[in-house]
C-alpha cells in the first residue's frame, strides 16, 4: 500500500477502497440465518427489552421452521464523497418474497484507509415506519481490503460482525454474533 506525504493510504488501494468500491459495489443474494444459542444468557441479559425478545423468538422460530431467509443487498459506491469515499448498502432480509427485515446503511470512510463510521436506518417487519430505528456504528476493514469486522447494536444487545470476502471477489460470508445468538450471510454478486 502506498501512502501519501501525511502517512495515509492513497484512495485507490486503502483497504476500505478495496472493499467497498473494488469488491463491494453491486447486487448481491444469498441466504441469512438466526439462531438463539443460549436462551438462559437471553433471559438473563439486561437491556433486551420486551419487544426486541418477541422480535427474536419471531425470528429464531421462522428460521427453524421455514429454513434460512433470503438475503438481498445493493452496494452503491461515491469514492468522491465524504474525506475518503462513501458507500450506501440497502439490505432486505425476506421469506416468501415478505420483507422481515430492512436496513439502509451508509458507510462513510475514514481517511487512515480502515477505520468505517456506519449510519444505519433498520426496520424490523414488512409495515414501513413500524419497529423502525437511526442508529450509528463502527467498523474496521481488515488490512487485506477483504473482510470486515462491525460492533453494532442489535436487538438490544452489542454484536460483533465478521465478513469474509472469498478468493473468486464475487462471494462473501459474515457470521454476526452476540452473546446468545448468532446469524450467518452468504451471499454471490449477481451484478
Amino acid at each position: 500500500m502506498t501512502n501519501h506525504v501525511d502517512g495515509s493510504p492513497s484512495r485507490s488501494d486503502a483497504p476500505s477502497h478495496v472493499y467497498y468500491f473494488d469488491v463491494g459495489t453491486g447486487d448481491w443474494r444469498g441466504l441469512f440465518t438466526f439462531r438463539v444459542t443460549s436462551w438462559r444468557r437471553l433471559r438473563r441479559t439486561r437491556g433486551v427489552g420486551l419487544l426486541n425478545r418477541a422480535l427474536v423468538v419471531a425470528m429464531d422460530l421462522t428460521q427453524r421452521l421455514t429454513g434460512p431467509s433470503r438475503l438481498d443487498s445493493t452496494i452503491v459506491a461515491s469514492p468522491s464523497a465524504g474525506a475518503f469515499g462513501v458507500a450506501d448498502n440497502v439490505v432486505r432480509v425476506s421469506k416468501f418474497g415478505v420483507t422481515l427485515y430492512l436496513l439502509k446503511e451508509r458507510y462513510v470512510l475514514a481517511p487512515d484507509g480502515r477505520g468505517v463510521t456506519v449510519e444505519a436506518n433498520e426496520q424490523f417487519s414488512p409495515v414501513p415506519a413500524i419497529l423502525t430505528r437511526k442508529f450509528t456504528y463502527p467498523a474496521e476493514i481488515h488490512p487485506s481490503g477483504l473482510g470486515s469486522t462491525y460492533h453494532m447494536p442489535l436487538l438490544g444487545s452489542p454484536w460483533t460482525a465478521t465478513y469474509e470476502v472469498g478468493a473468486d471477489r464475487q462471494s462473501l460470508a459474515g457470521e454476526l454474533v452476540c452473546d446468545w445468538a448468532k446469524a450467518t450471510e452468504s451471499a454471490r454478486r449477481i451484478s
